[in-house]
């Protein structure tokens, strides 16, 4: 009796459920065998009930198509065991399979086996891991049917974003062409500000329908509510400290009839809501589907392509607030990715706007 091969049978699962006098047969039926990189070891449609067991070396099972190419089905490593189907169900194989490197199998000659209940015994053996196998096989199919289905899933939210963002550009462009043309004469007017605020509303509340968004993926939740508004409060006064001293020291008084803007009571509780709004659509819905849609976990792309979009929206504004808008978006974005949360970057913001036009107000 071959020891060794008896031993490398035995290191297969399959081979250990055979009764003693099964598993000398089975020996007796088995030849160790070295192949060479690139030679086969089964063939799809071939009628033999072989069983082959991988030593050492990798190979591959694969398929021909009607077009006569090879479509790769999985790879098989050292202790695989193949060739089982074909011997429980006495049908012609159903892929090739081919050496991927040198690799040395035990082929087992299931036709030298004469004792059918030695071939029986090895049948109800093989069984029960051919029946673990189609489990694990169908686990890993339904695990494959939910990413595609997830992948769709992303490929049509993908879809929606993208018409959500080029309606914010046509809308952005509408107002650029509205104040150009000098139908608008004061952009700071809180009627046309309002407009332009609910044009930019509507594609957002469409798209986090569509999506159907969840507050808490907008930013708009408990968690780290507090933490978000104590360090946003903090970030304000250290802002607020040099805009202090240019005002008091070095600024140029300004004659009332001059000022742009006027701060007042009204427009203090406008500017909030709008920054409420603003932020929602720029960091909660833009710069978050940007994280989802490019798997951006250090958020830089996302935090940058978002700036980019929410300041080309005030282009009706002027070239300074594009340019002002853009890196105070890079300062909200990097606040609202690391906090996580809408509370703070809505407080910096704010602070921010009315720190500016107290600038050019007072």
């Amino acid at each position: 009796m071959d020891t060794s091969l008896r031993d490398h049978l035995l290191s297969n699962v399959a081979f250990q459920k055979l009764a003693e006098a099964s598993l000398d047969a089975v020996v007796a039926a088995s030849r160790e065998m070295d192949l060479d990189a690139g030679q086969v070891i089964l063939k799809e449609g071939e009628h033999d009930s072989d069983l082959v067991l991988i030593l050492s070396g990798t190979a591959r099972a694969f398929r021909v198509d009607n077009d006569g190419h090879e479509v790769e089905l999985n790879e098989i490593q050292a202790g695989d065991c193949i060739g089982e189907l074909s011997l429980l169900d006495e049908g012609r194989r159903t892929a090739s399979v081919k050496a991927l490197t040198d690799c040395s199998i035990i082929r087992v000659h299931v036709d030298q086996l004469t004792d059918l209940s030695v071939v029986g015994d090895l049948k109800a053996a093989l069984a029960t891991i051919v029946v673990r196998r189609v489990r694990l096989l169908s686990d890993e199919m339904l695990a494959s049917m939910r990413a595609q289905l997830e992948a769709r899933t992303l490929q049509n939210q993908f879809g929606y974003f993208l018409i959500f963002t080029i309606a914010i550009f046509i809308i952005s462009t509408s107002i650029f062409y509205l104040v150009a043309e000098d139908y608008v004469e004061d952009v700071y007017d809180p009627g046309f500000s309002w407009q332009t605020v609910l044009l930019f509303a509507v594609p957002c509340l469409f798209i986090i329908r569509v999506l159907k968004i969840p507050l808490h993926d907008l930013g708009i939740k408990r968690d780290g509510l507090w933490t978000s508004v104590w360090q946003a409060l903090a970030f304000c006064v250290v802002l607020s400290s040099p805009a202090l001293i240019y005002m008091l020291f070095f600024r140029e008084p300004v004659a009332a009839e001059d000022r742009p803007v006027q701060i007042t009571t009204i427009f203090l509780a406008q500017y909030f809501l709008h920054t409420v709004v603003q932020e929602i659509g720029a960091r909660g819905l833009i710069q978050g589907l940007f994280v989802k849609f490019l798997d951006d976990q250090k958020g830089h792309r996302a935090v940058l392509l978002s700036s980019t979009i929410f300041a080309s929206l005030h282009v009706t504004l002027g070239l300074d607030a594009v340019i002002l808008t853009f890196f105070a978006g890079i300062v909200f974005g990097y606040a609202y990715h690391f906090q996580k949360n809408l509370a703070g970057v809505i407080i910096i913001h704010y602070w921010f706007g009315v720190l500016a036009a107290s600038l050019v107000a007072l």
